[in-house]
């Protein structure tokens, strides 16, 4: 069985500095510890974070979206790592590549670097390709060195290195954080995907899970969600596994609901447990919205808004977790952000 998720940030972040997931691992905790993991079963999931002894950064900075490989020492890792996301590169070119070299030290395998735009293996008697790029802004290292934003023509050519295997899935990051729903273009991209021949397209980076659709009998999953990750909202701490099986003649694909508790780590969860706005009931419905961009994104301003509030709320309340030097460099962070 294939078994996939979402987004997995190992460290503290942006509120959390400090105290997030990256501190509990530091303490021995294991992020995946509520999982059952066949040792049969294929994970992958999307490396939304750096794992390297330095950084670019200074203060407050230096100390977000980073761990030492080190202290990821007792972490039983998935199979497979997704690097072509927005974050991989937010402490330079030498902290992704010593991150790199400590992925692939573990056992673990890349996708999405430029070097490694797509893989192949066999797993269930079957051969399996997985293409794995991004198409969201790059704002930490430009340009990035994992693969980002290719022309159509670029991902017809990734594409023909594994167009004569069993099973084909296209691993992309795109489309706009915590809203429910793509939007119109992405829709026509992720059929495009179908169309050029791909089996199952996985969408990342929204950060909540969105709707998924059945175009010409294979699924296209918009976003599904986070995996390890600590963040305010309700919406974010709803997301999915998506598990393939390829026993069969036919593939199988199927979906299971995952909580991401107050302890950051995720768990699987019964559907009668998800509130119906975060089920794919619901969801799939929001799909069929063709709403023009200029509504569009009115709504992605309005749910990015709830998520800013969220987190100056849930910053005012942990306010006495932080040490004192890094709360002034929050602080600091935020004016430089909103007055110049």
């Amino acid at each position: 069985m294939l078994r996939i998720v979402g987004d997995i940030n190992f460290t503290d972040g942006f509120f959390d500095t400090g105290f997030g997931v990256g501190s509990k691992i530091m303490k021995g905790e294991d992020p995946f510890q509520y999982l059952e993991r066949d040792s049969k079963d294929i994970w992958f999931g999307n490396f939304e974070c750096v794992a390297a002894t330095t950084s670019n950064k200074e203060g407050i900075y230096r100390k977000q979206f980073i761990i030492s490989p080190e202290s990821l020492s007792h972490v039983k890792h998935l199979d497979y790592y997704n690097v072509a996301n927005n974050h991989v590169m937010q402490h330079g070119d030498v902290a992704y590549k010593e991150m790199l070299e400590y992925i692939e030290s573990t056992g673990s395998q890349v996708v999405g670097s430029l070097q490694n735009k797509s893989i192949s293996f066999s797993h269930q008697g079957k051969s399996i390709g997985v293409v794995a790029f991004s198409q969201r802004e790059e704002k930490y290292f430009t340009p990035p060195n994992y693969w980002y934003s290719p022309e159509y023509i670029e991902v017809e050519k990734e594409y023909q290195k594994i167009s004569d295997f069993d099973f084909k899935i296209a691993y992309v990051h795109w489309g706009n954080e915590f809203i429910d729903r793509p939007y119109v273009d992405q829709k026509r991209f992720g059929r495009w995907l179908v169309d050029l021949g791909f089996d199952l397209i996985i969408g990342l980076h929204p950060h909540v899970l969105q709707g998924y659709e059945i175009y010409k009998e294979k699924y296209i999953f918009y976003s599904i969600g986070n995996f390890v990750f600590n963040m305010p909202l309700e919406s974010t701490r709803y997301s999915a596994i998506i598990s393939v099986d390829l026993e069969q003649q036919s593939p199988m694909v199927s979906f299971d609901y995952i909580h991401i508790g107050k302890d950051n780590f995720p768990s699987k969860v019964e559907p009668k447990d998800v509130p119906d706005k975060f089920k794919f009931d619901y969801l799939n419905l929001r799909l069929d919205l063709e709403q023009e961009n200029e509504l569009y994104y009115k709504e992605v301003f309005k749910f990015n808004k709830s998520y800013r509030k969220a987190n100056y709320t849930a910053l005012i309340k942990s306010i006495n977790k932080f040490r004192f030097a890094d709360i002034l460099g929050i602080f600091q962070d935020f004016f430089n952000r909103r007055f110049r």
